[in-house]
């Protein structure tokens, strides 16, 4: 190994094993020797819950889920602006000093699993069996990242312009002295379908991995699903869905005490899939605030829904309920579910019947997601009328369950933004109801911005306009 790739190794590693929680009860034996060489070093490598509680928070400030009060947007607070400008589609984002933790840390983690994929296949002890399923996990991983940074920072895939549109740097090998320009959305789209090819074409891939950070094939086929639905490859997003159903068709019953946020909530949880989860504690010490449902959001949802009663304060303030906050070693902190799950598979099915006119089945799986979603005594079937066709049920229906997802309700409004029957403009408003901020559909400042540091680090990154 060259120098400069083993410092990166080094580096990248000491960062991992000193940043992050274990997930099992297993510590390698010798913690100083960190330069992983067999087969069971890499596996470490995997068993981590860092790798599962990625930070994705600003992506859903963008999306029109949230409210911010008076008090958080009039702080004056410049050393968290972001956030303020973020949801109010700023010009300018970022301060010249900022760190975009979505940016810095998805490619920290996306460095893991290179080094994974570049050394797993020379690595000592093993068997060929054990390497495969390590290189699919890595390879799922990847592709989990990378499809939420082409999503954050490029604009919606376009078959059409794909091949132009920029996308994120493509980044496969760890290089310390690489710069590399974004590739366009289509190059990154096709590494994520190579990476989740490799993952479902594994034999020795079992269906879950040992715990529920660890993809199966069943993640394989969720991630899938969730490539080809953002595609459009509606087609290719139902037979993905199908796959991952066929595996787990399990659903939670929401009338129970079940709270689903921490990485043990997710094990415990019957239809994850693959668990993520991301615990903010710098929003409420930075604000002493929560952040709120939007109305739209919050009328949507309507109180009876348990994915409200769970998740949201009952008492409004100024027409706004509150997420839950919790307390974290005594810190309160907000907890975010960005777990890919059998709901989310039932749901991209729905739509991918809804969109090939099979309306009767497609209604009739929200009806069976909607049933674990209520109490017995509130739940009312959804039914197909005039101006609420199959499809459109299936939208409001994703929004209810996916709301505050890392970003998944501001990849929809990009994509729903091509079809006239749902496009939007979008406002933000204060307590007394004024208009603070607007986005209009298809507007370039859907796309997050680069940091200064960013940019002044690789020269060769285009900024994105706003």
């Amino acid at each position: 190994m060259k120098p400069i790739f083993r410092l990166i190794l080094v580096i990248s590693l000491v960062l991992l094993v000193s940043s992050c929680k274990k997930f099992l009860n297993v510590r390698p034996d010798n913690t100083t020797n960190i330069n992983p060489r067999t087969v069971s070093d890499f596996e470490e490598m995997l068993n981590n819950s860092g790798l599962a509680t990625p930070n994705y928070m600003l992506a859903d400030f963008a999306s029109d889920d949230l409210w911010l009060s008076d008090n958080v947007m009039n702080s004056g607070n410049t050393a968290v602006s972001y956030y303020m400008n973020t949801y109010a589609w700023a010009p300018m984002v970022w301060q010249p000093s900022d760190n975009d933790a979505m940016y810095n840390d998805t490619y920290k983690l996306i460095l893991q699993m290179n080094i994974i994929l570049d050394n797993i296949e020379k690595a000592d002890g093993g068997t060929g069996e054990q390497k495969a399923i390590v290189k699919a996990q890595a390879c799922i991983n990847r592709a989990y990242y990378y499809l939420q940074l082409a999503n954050i920072y490029g604009p919606d895939y376009q078959s059409a312009s794909a091949g132009q549109d920029l996308a994120v740097p493509l980044i496969l090998h760890p290089n310390a002295t690489e710069q590399p320009r974004r590739k366009t959305v289509k190059e990154v789209y096709d590494q994520i379908l190579t990476d989740l090819q490799v993952a479902v074409n594994t034999p020795s891939l079992p269906d879950f991995g040992v715990d529920v950070i660890h993809p199966g094939k069943a993640a394989a086929y969720a991630m899938l699903a969730r490539t080809y639905l953002l595609m459009s490859d509606y087609e290719k997003a139902l037979a993905a869905a199908d796959g991952a159903l066929k595996i787990k068709s399990v659903l939670l019953n929401y009338e129970s005490t079940y709270k689903p946020f921490t990485l043990r909530d997710q094990e415990k949880n019957p239809e994850v899939l693959l668990a993520r989860v991301y615990i903010d504690q710098s929003y409420v010490w930075q604000f002493n605030e929560a952040i709120y449902a939007s109305v739209s959001l919050s009328d949507l949802l309507g109180t009876k829904d348990l994915r409200f009663y769970i998740n949201f304060e009952i008492r409004p303030r100024n027409k706004h309920f509150g997420y839950e906050q919790y307390s974290d070693n005594n810190i309160p902190s907000m907890q975010f579910n960005y777990s890919l799950t059998v709901a989310e598979m039932m749901l991209i099915k729905a739509e991918c019947l809804a969109r090939k006119g099979a309306e009767e089945s497609s209604v009739a799986l929200l009806n069976q997601l909607r049933q674990y979603r209520f109490k017995k005594a509130d739940y009312t079937p959804l039914t197909v009328s005039p101006g609420e066709d199959a499809l459109t049920l299936v939208l409001k229906e994703r929004r209810r369950e996916l709301f505050f997802h890392g970003g998944l309700r501001l990849f929809d409004l990009k994509r729903l933004n091509r079809d006239p029957r749902f496009k939007q403009d979008l406002t933000r408003v204060n307590s007394k109801d004024s208009v603070i901020a607007t986005l209009p559909a298809l507007s370039p400042r859907y796309l997050m911005p680069f940091t200064p540091k960013v940019i002044a680090n690789n020269p060769a990154i285009i900024q994105n306009q706003r």
